[in-house]
């Protein structure tokens, strides 16, 4: 075989194997951004460590369709009664306050991230779901938020219109006018003007998630998208 048929079959190999890499890349991505695919599908076929022995249902573990907690989103869990440790809030020039509690979405979410509810513990069940692993999910494990959220972003409180002067100590993220935060379709305020857990991440869809650099559920494909839909760097 002379060198040059082995450069041009080496050639070919390559963009196979190219393609072929492509296409389960394409395939994962795929199956992210259906929840499906996602971590969030808790049932006897998700893709995580911790899902259910046999149930197959998959919404269930969120939603029930009768009964509710509430009527918006249908909400299928038991909602947690913990009171939690919030970051501090800057309101204008004034001093810090403690951040709202959280509540909507964010009071959602945090019924299986708080890891004070059973992630088996759904409405319409006969009892709770069995599961492999721990029923809670605890410190160590992925997705634990636990009650002590003092060292993340502030939640549920009401995004002002325009700048909250943070500039005057040392702060360098301003806020952008709220027609500017409200204009964008992926970054999403709830009803009441509030920031939550699902401005930032969607529940239903894990395609941008990059280890390291994309967190999980990220609705924009980097950091700085997200960041910079509400912030502008001074």
């Amino acid at each position: 075989m002379s060198g040059g048929t082995r450069r041009k079959l080496r050639t070919l190999a390559a963009a196979i194997l190219a393609l072929t890499l492509g296409g389960v890349a394409s395939q994962t991505r795929g199956q992210q951004e259906s929840v499906i695919g996602t971590l969030h599908n808790l049932s006897v076929s998700g893709p995580g460590e911790i899902r259910a022995l046999s149930e197959t249902e998959v919404c269930k573990f969120c939603h029930v369709p009768h009964n509710a907690e509430g009527a918006t989103p249908l909400w299928g869990r038991p909602l947690s009664t913990a009171q939690y440790e919030t970051p501090e809030l800057r309101v204008g020039t004034g001093g810090p306050v403690p951040a709202p509690q959280p509540d909507g979405s964010s009071r959602l979410c945090l019924s299986c991230h708080d890891g004070t509810i059973a992630l088996g513990d759904v409405s319409g069940a006969a009892g709770r779901v069995p599961m492999t692993g721990p029923a809670r999910l605890g410190a160590g494990r992925r997705g634990f938020l636990g009650t002590d959220l003092s060292g993340s972003h502030p939640i549920s409180f009401v995004v002002p219109d325009g700048d909250l002067g943070l500039e005057t100590d040392g702060g360098d993220m301003a806020l952008l006018p709220l027609a500017v935060v409200t204009a964008d379709p992926d970054v999403r305020l709830d009803a009441e003007g509030k920031m939550q857990c699902t401005t930032c991440h969607d529940a239903h869809s894990d395609g941008y998630y990059r280890p390291g650099q994309v967190p999980r559920f990220w609705v924009k494909p980097s950091y700085e998208e997200v960041c910079l839909a509400c912030h502008a760097l001074r």
